[in-house]
């Protein structure tokens, strides 16, 4: 029998079903007592052919106490020696998997569905209560997480926060706060460290409250170097002069303040725009400087200022505004019409929904539209109650409006992928933005109004780097105004100097440009202790003994003498230059975790910690929104909170 393949005669599957006739499927054999007890099968299975029972029960035992990926993500496995272990490790897997990962309702172990599943995959599953895990398994986790935060949190220097305010469907008010760091290996970590009710007005003093509560909470107050905000006035207000300053005697320059209160209230916004035009280059103005006071700990959401910018240049073009509000009408009504709908089907097309707060769901409403063709927009324009009419002129419009944003568009996306983007795209991004429309201009027949709006609007928005690009002095109040941009780019192996060359700059304007933000980097290094104490490591030194009794080769060259990476220079100078002159061109985390030149290290490891925008937040806000479904409105704020902080930080389970 133990040569044959014993599991043709032994189908689980059938059990129930030929329980009653009481035959071994193996021996042929009635177990079946008197009493009628079925358990007497597996008493017989054990007693009679153990090598089935020890195949069947301790194949499955062995299926459990692997370590597996998805489970213990790299965590040290439970030793399950016995039977309450394994069923804790069962309900373990639900939640982790299931509930948080999958986002599906508690109350799915209580169906009879999902109890037979289990029942088919281990004969000796036990039912666990949604009560159960809404009250022990849940909070448990939560608890795990924050202390890996906390241990995370304790082993690292520098730390940027992105902070934000959301509401649910219940209309409850609730912040979120994500910290961002660089390990020990130069890899970007990020983790949600509360996620918590805002009862309170929406005012700076207690959103700058509730950040230093939660601050205190993870001891990392001192750590904090920069928090990343959308332009909403009371985000500028609460963290515009660092976390513990006096609200009362703050001297707010409100001509220079984006004064939004939200994305919902951006169309109502305002704004006088002066009708200079944009010159890049400026060799007239004053030298270029840096103004003597620090820059403020608040940097704004770059997307978020892109984004204003794009809507500057649409609300300041008339006749544009027109043409959008038409295709504003047609994806409205194709989004409402079952009769449209049919037609976009047999033509294998589709009309995009416009989202008001956010202008890229506008240009891809444009696109579907171009998208269609004219002759069958026609016929759908007809089957609307109040149709529309495009004509010749406005399909010019709109393909001119998609060839202007298109990298405003990509630039966003970008900055809002999944992928964690730092504060180094910000200035290639500028760059390229003003190239473009200065490359366009030449080639449009209408919209050069809406070219001129857009540079208008950015001079005005990013006016600190305009002017820094320009040799212009940098006043504190700018926006944009801090130095880190300028570092962030260049210490980026991906772009280093590279993007200097959209500029067409004079030779000599480029090198003053270079100059001027190497030194920069040069006084960023200076006036931090921290940062100037490089120091060889032992290791290090023993590598540069070793180096320099190596004999040269006959017939080899190297293209940059051994000693620009000799990690026993300290000198911020040759270190900068021995960087710039290396011609690798990786991800930032690549190279400078194999690098040796400890002062610029050390001044990556603070400011990658910075990121492009608040996306990060804004993420947290996606998966609070999924999690309280129109079906899960009654769930309690307490489950609310735990299930939105494990799905986010779902890395640490």
């Amino acid at each position: 029998m133990a040569g044959k393949n014993w599991k043709q005669y032994f189908d689980f599957s059938a059990i129930e079903k030929n329980r009653t006739n009481g035959l071994c499927k193996l021996c042929h054999r009635n177990y079946k007592d008197k009493s009628g007890v079925f358990s007497n099968f597996l008493k017989h299975l054990k007693r009679q052919h153990p090598f089935e029972y020890n195949q069947v029960f301790k194949s499955e035992h062995e299926y459990f106490t692997e370590d597996r990926d998805g489970i213990e993500d790299g965590h040290e496995p439970i030793d399950l020696t016995n039977l309450k272990e394994k069923e804790n490790r069962i309900i373990l897997s639900i939640t982790k998997n299931l509930i948080i990962r999958c986002n599906l309702p508690l109350n799915l172990v209580e169906k009879p569905a999902f109890r037979d599943f289990m029942k088919e995959c281990n004969l000796k599953y036990r039912p666990v209560s949604t009560k159960r895990l809404k009250h022990d398994v849940i909070p448990s986790l939560t608890s795990t997480v924050l202390t890996r935060i906390h241990e995370k949190l304790n082993s690292v220097d520098h730390v940027t926060l992105t902070v934000d305010i959301w509401s649910d469907r219940r209309c409850r008010s609730f912040i979120g706060i994500t910290c961002h760091f660089i390990d020990q290996n130069i890899n970007l970590q990020a983790y949600l460290i509360d996620f918590l009710r805002l009862k309170s007005l929406h005012t700076s003093e207690n959103i700058q409250q509730m950040t230093d509560e939660v601050l205190e909470r993870f001891n990392i107050k001192k750590k904090v170097f920069r928090i990343v905000t959308d332009n909403a006035s009371s985000m500028i207000k609460a963290y515009k002069f660092g976390l513990s300053s006096d609200i009362e005697n703050m001297e707010v320059d409100e001509r220079n303040q984006f004064i939004i209160e939200n994305d919902l209230m951006i169309e109502n916004f305002e704004e006088n725009f002066e009708s200079d035009n944009l010159q890049m280059v400026n060799m007239s103005s004053s030298a270029f400087d840096e103004n003597e006071d620090s820059p403020s700990v608040r940097l704004s959401c770059f997307a978020h200022t892109l984004q204003l910018c794009i809507r500057d240049g649409l609300k300041n073009v008339p006749y544009i505004s027109k043409v959008l509000e038409k295709c504003q009408i047609l994806g409205k009504c194709s989004n409402q019409s079952s009769k449209i709908a049919d037609v976009l089907e047999e033509i294998n097309k589709h009309i995009s929904k416009m989202n008001i707060t956010r202008w890229n769901s506008e240009y891809m409403l444009v696109k579907s539209i171009l998208s269609i063709g004219k002759s069958d927009l026609d016929s759908i324009v007809k089957l609307m109650d109040n149709s529309v009419t495009f004509l010749n002129n406005d399909f010019t419009v709109l393909e001119e409006v998609v060839d202007i944003l298109e990298p405003f568009y990509d630039i966003s996306i970008k900055c809002q992928s999944n992928t964690i983007v730092t504060v180094s795209i910000v200035v290639p991004a500028i760059v390229h933005c003003i190239t473009h429309l200065l490359e366009i201009r030449k080639r449009l027949t209408f919209c050069t109004k809406l070219v001129e709006q857009l540079h208008i609007s950015i001079d005005k928005r990013f006016s600190g780097i305009i002017h820094r690009l320009n040799l212009i002095s940098v006043e504190r109040n700018e926006p944009f105004n801090d130095p880190l941009y300028f570092m962030a780019t260049i210490l980026d192996p991906s772009f280093k100097f590279y993007w200097l060359r959209d500029l067409n700059l004079p030779i000599n304007n480029e090198n003053r440009l270079k100059q001027n933000i190497i030194q920069l980097i040069v006084d960023e290094i200076s006036q931090d202790p921290f940062l100037a104490s490089s120091k060889a490591t032992p290791e290090a030194a023993s590598t540069s003994s070793t180096t320099s009794k190596l004999k040269k080769k006959l017939f080899v060259y190297n293209a940059f003498d051994e000693k620009f990476n000799d990690t026993m220079v300290s000198d911020p100078v040759t270190e900068i230059d021995s960087y710039l002159n290396d011609p690798i061109r990786t991800r930032f985390s690549d190279y400078w975790s194999t690098s040796r030149l400890t002062s610029l290290k050390k001044l990556v490891k603070r400011i990658f910690s910075v990121q492009a925008s608040s996306a990060p937040v804004e993420r947290v806000f996606s998966h609070a929104g999924l999690i309280l479904s129109s079906r899960r409105t009654n769930m309690s704020e307490q489950l609310f909170k735990d299930l939105v902080f494990l799905k986010v930080n779902q890395s640490l389970l």
